[in-house]
């Protein structure tokens, strides 16, 4: 029998190119997402991470339809900028609701079931940067950085009852989440507007010269049939991983110096 799959944020960009990967390779998918536009290529459920209600909803559904979940996906974020100082609680209560406790939420409902049926594949979608205190991307990168850490635990927690579960990290990708981020500055902030202004331009240019969406489809499949699946997956360019990698090496203070070159932090 096929594979069941959930992707949380099928609607665009990595999700949606997953989701159409895998069903086009025989899979049964489950494209999850708050808008729930009609697909042709899977099976389209209404799915909001963020609502405890909603999600078990959206589970029950699936295994009332096809009885099993084998695969699941937290593609589901938002990305966020704002400097630390002048960043509202509330958009900060966002971000991890999302990008943490939403990956979280959904794992606690479909963990039981893989556990029932001795297999599962969990696998969630990070950055490069959830290592990196990037500047005005602080609360981006924290919640996906404490993802990272659940993670890690819960694979250790998980994989006596047959359930692997791994993290994705991507660079920059072709997608439309800075149409959907949450923003919590604007250029014209006396303290941090030309900083920031600067920073967010480069970031939406390599954004928009971000990898293809399309390359994720094959490499989750890769770790779908993987009799071991590694913790984490590095995807990004040269320069990116390049990046993440010199944290590990130099001199923290010449890293910082790197960082401010990059971001334009000591202007």
């Amino acid at each position: 029998m096929s594979k069941v799959v959930l992707v949380t944020g099928a609607s665009s960009g990595i999700g949606l190119a997953i989701a159409n990967y895998l069903s086009s390779k025989g899979y049964i998918v489950y494209g999850g997402s708050r808008s729930a536009p009609e697909n042709k290529n899977f099976n389209v459920i209404k799915l909001d991470v963020t609502s405890d209600e909603n999600v078990s909803e959206a589970v029950q559904h699936i295994l009332d339809k096809s009885g099993q979940i084998d695969v699941l996906i937290n593609n589901a974020g938002v990305g966020s900028a704002g400097a630390v100082e002048k960043t509202p609680v509330e958009d900060i209560k966002k971000s991890f609701e999302v990008n943490c406790f939403g990956v979280i939420r959904v794992s606690q409902m479909v963990i039981p079931h893989m556990r029932a049926q001795k297999y599962g594949r969990i696998i969630n979608m990070s950055t490069l940067g959830s290592t990196i205190g990037l500047p005005f991307r602080a609360f981006y990168c924290a919640s996906k950085g404490a993802m990272d850490l659940v993670t890690e635990a819960l694979r250790l927690e998980v994989e006596k009852y047959g359930i692997q579960a791994c993290t994705i990290h991507p660079g920059e990708v072709k997608t439309e989440i800075g149409s959907h981020r949450i923003v919590s500055i604007s250029y014209e902030d006396e303290t941090y507007g030309k900083t920031f202004k600067t920073a967010f331009e480069s970031l939406d240019a390599s954004v928009d010269h971000g990898k293809d969406p399309e390359l994720f489809g094959p490499l989750v499949e890769k770790i779908i049939n993987s009799k071991k699946v590694k913790r984490n997956y590095y995807i990004g360019s040269f320069n990116e991983k390049l990046g993440f990698n010199l944290k590990k090496f130099l001199p923290y203070y010449l890293y910082e110096k790197i960082l401010r070159a990059y971001f334009k932090a000591g202007d």
